[in-house]
């Protein structure tokens, strides 16, 4: 059996049973999880694994109260409510978390990492869901080298009432044990084991997960897809089912080949994808998503662009190759944040 074939160790989970599975399951002990940002991933990824019987706090800002927030997640005709404890990291307890989630915009991770470090269980294991690149040195540095990336497609939007809705008719979590690229002295870095468990827990709440052997291609894929389709849907203003018929397409194939190329120089082979494929899968599976690139302008806010195809450029300068589309679409869309923000 090849590489390729012993990649996926854990099937999908069929979307039949999304829903299902809300009740806590029998004969398994409950688990104690901090989700880190209370943003629609991380409201979104509350509701569903509380849902599932087990304890969540969502971490918080610095400074913010103590409190229960109302999770709400909307997907096709049904609705569930979970209402969730809160707090800020420096109000809970050191080392009393098994799983720390950061499912925080890229530009605020390394604080957060720094803040919320002291989450962990000895045994623990934080979960990296940003966007972007580079994310992975950020934790390594705050003390966490017990790491796993989880690549998230479901396509989340809120709602403008407070509730998080699943977009589209497709999405999958992929999870797989990151290294933090640094000399470690036993076994502090997550594992195999650890991704199938993560996966598992992830099956419970109703997602489809699946785990894989190595994190690294999880990363620079969803970057490829994210690089692709964020900063064109964005600047047009459309939902991602409309890219495929839109004439700026091939800028989005072109700028997801550029970060193959780019991967290669960070150790990661991902010449056997087909990017156009990708993209037109994940348009399709999330069709009425409109992306994350495209909420943070329409709420003047700053996209992560700079960690997406700001980091793609940065990375293939330092190497030699030049990424044209990904350094178009970079600024394109910084001049589109100072327009939004001007508005």
């Amino acid at each position: 059996m090849n590489k390729k074939d012993r990649q996926v160790v854990e099937p999908y989970l069929s979307h039949d049973r999304d829903f299902d599975l809300i009740a806590p399951l029998k004969g398994r002990p409950a688990l104690n999880l901090a989700v880190v940002g209370a943003g629609s991933l991380g409201r979104w990824l509350a509701a569903r694994v509380q849902a599932s019987g087990h304890e969540v706090t969502l971490v918080t800002r610095p400074g913010s109260a103590t409190q229960q927030l109302s999770c709400t997640v909307k997907r096709l005709e049904q609705v569930f409510h979970r209402d969730v404890e809160s707090a800020p990291a420096s109000a809970l307890p050191a080392g009393s978390f098994q799983w720390v989630f950061f499912c925080i915009k890229a530009k605020d991770l390394s604080d957060a990492a720094l803040e919320c470090s002291h989450l962990l269980s000895p045994e623990g294991v934080a979960v990296m869901m940003a966007n972007g690149l580079g994310h992975a040195e950020s934790l390594a540095e705050a003390g966490m080298t017990r790491s796993l990336v989880a690549s998230v497609t479901y396509g989340l939007c809120p709602d403008g009432r407070g509730a998080v809705e699943e977009r589209g008719n497709g999405g999958q979590v992929q999870v797989g044990p990151i290294s933090s690229g640094a000399p470690t002295e036993g076994p502090t870095q997550a594992s195999l084991a650890e991704a199938r468990s993560l996966s598992a827990l992830l099956q419970e709440a109703g997602l489809r997960s699946q785990a894989v052997e190595e994190g690294a291609p999880l990363i620079w894929k969803k970057a490829m897809l994210n690089a692709g389709l964020n900063p064109v849907c964005a600047l047009l203003g459309q939902e991602n089912g409309m890219l495929p018929e839109s004439s700026s397409f091939a800028l989005s194939i072109e700028a997801a080949k550029e970060v193959i190329e780019v991967a290669k120089v960070a150790g990661v082979d991902l010449s056997e994808s087909d990017p156009e494929q990708l993209l037109r899968d994940l348009c399709r599976d999330t069709a009425t998503n409109r992306c994350s690139t495209l909420q943070d302008l329409e709420r003047g806010q700053q996209t992560e662009m700079d960690w997406i195809c700001g980091a793609v450029t940065r990375i293939a300068e330092r190497s030699g190759i030049d990424t044209p589309a990904n350094r178009l679409l970079a600024k394109l869309v910084q001049d589109a944040e100072v327009a939004s923000v001007a508005i």
